[in-house]
């Protein structure tokens, strides 16, 4: 009897988690970091003190 309650509270269970993740899913609130600015990275680049293998 007491395996058939605790199967009986998990499936309540499992069903109202998952009830409330469909109707009102969590937000997330973080934003992306910024970003890697190859533009001023390229601008910066000294190409004649450069390895030809850099050029790749």
């Amino acid at each position: 009897m007491r395996v058939l309650t605790a199967l009986c509270a998990l499936a309540l269970a499992t069903g109202l988690f998952w009830g409330t993740m469909l109707t009102h899913p969590p937000t997330s609130e973080a934003r992306p970091g910024p970003g890697i600015d190859t533009r001023e990275i390229t601008l910066r680049a000294h190409l004649q003190d450069a390895d030809p293998c850099d050029a790749n």
